[in-house]
């Protein structure tokens, strides 16, 4: 999936996969242990008869939490049928306070168990050798212990029906090769700058995948996109429909994939979308806290589009102060345009 990994790695989020692949589909599924189960009953072995989805995150990776609410529906779903696990290791960025602190705050709603290992043994034994190397990836048991799928979170809808009922078959682990290619074109469908071939291409998929069509991913593509055609009633009613869901679910994932589109260039002459886009923003922040880096870094832009430079200024500091490491950085370049902007009027007023 070109696209998709593109994505990622410039989100900083994949390295290169691995060259060797010890653990494969078919496979029996190496042990799961952890330091503490911060959520959820310990799965101390794979039962037989039950499935299970172990999914590998970090609280720092934007497209691992953008998937938990699908996760919890799919749980939710098959009940004890399958056990969903989210499993993630120790890093500079991913503390066991940090990710107690997520757990915390977003496990109750998600509903299903998260796990925290203080080092790499699970991940490796897992992770690295299935070659896999970047989040979120998710390893599917069936009910006898075994791999049968090895890939992206996204695709879990198409997967479970089959495991679970115990029809899952290597054509499937090949058919579904030709599903993520499908994907693949509508992603890059968003790369040619034609909103009208972007929206057709999303809509044979989904007419086609109906099991698929949820996928987070294409929320804030279509909105761009419909901005693009200019589309505007059927971009704000997608708007208030995901604004909703992202104040239902208390998901700030969901609200930033609306104040982004809405404050874009492709909205900012449209004063009621980009309020739209604010109201999105502010309820992310209230949602998320206010030591969230990204989701002050959308705010900031949000008041930026509707012409509260004073107010981007002072937000897009705060996301700078709050944020670590090389997304500190990044926050730094892309803030600076609130300063210079103010820089720019002052010159004006000389004159």
């Amino acid at each position: 999936m070109r696209s998709l990994l593109a994505l990622a790695v410039i989100a900083g989020l994949v390295a290169p996969a691995a060259a060797e692949e010890k653990l494969k589909v078919g496979d029996k599924a190496p042990a799961l242990k952890a330091t503490t189960w911060l959520q959820g009953a310990e799965v101390k072995e794979f039962a037989t008869g039950k499935a299970y989805v172990v999914e590998f995150w970090a609280t720092w990776c934007g497209p691992c939490i953008v998937m938990m609410p699908h996760m919890a529906e799919l749980q939710a779903h098959y009940k004890d049928k399958v056990t969903f696990i989210g499993h993630t290791s120790k890093d500079d960025n991913n503390t066991q306070e940090k990710v107690a602190a997520f757990v915390k705050k977003r496990g109750p709603k998600l509903g299903y168990t998260f796990a925290y290992a203080d080092e790499r043994a699970v991940y490796d034994a897992w992770m690295t050798a299935a070659g896999q190397q970047g989040i979120p990836c998710c390893f599917v048991v069936d009910t006898a212990g075994k791999i049968a799928y090895i890939g992206h979170p996204m695709f879990l809808g198409a997967v479970l029906p089959k495991v679970v009922a115990g029809k899952w078959t290597p054509a499937d682990v090949e058919g579904l090769k030709a599903v993520e290619k499908e994907v693949d074109a509508v992603f890059e469908a968003t790369g040619k700058m034609d909103p009208e071939a972007f929206l057709k291409a999303l809509a044979d998929f989904e007419a086609k995948h109906p099991d698929l069509g949820h996928i987070p991913y294409f929320d804030a593509p279509k909105l761009v996109s419909l901005l693009k055609a200019k589309k505007t009633d059927e971009a704000k009613k997608m708007a208030e429909a995901l604004l909703a869901k992202g104040i239902a679910t208390e998901d700030p994932s969901v609200l930033r994939n609306v104040s982004g589109p809405l404050t874009s260039p492709f909205a900012r002459d449209n004063k009621e979308l980009v309020a739209l886009g604010v109201k999105a923003a502010e309820t992310a922040v209230k949602l998320a806290g206010d030591k969230d880096a990204v989701a002050l870094y959308f705010l900031a832009e949000a008041y930026f589009a509707s012409g509260d430079k004073a107010k981007a200024k002072e937000t897009g500091a705060k996301a700078v102060e709050v944020a670590d490491g090389g997304l500190k950085k990044q926050l730094e370049s892309m803030t600076k345009k609130y300063s210079e902007e103010k820089k720019d009027e002052k010159k004006e007023e000389k004159k």
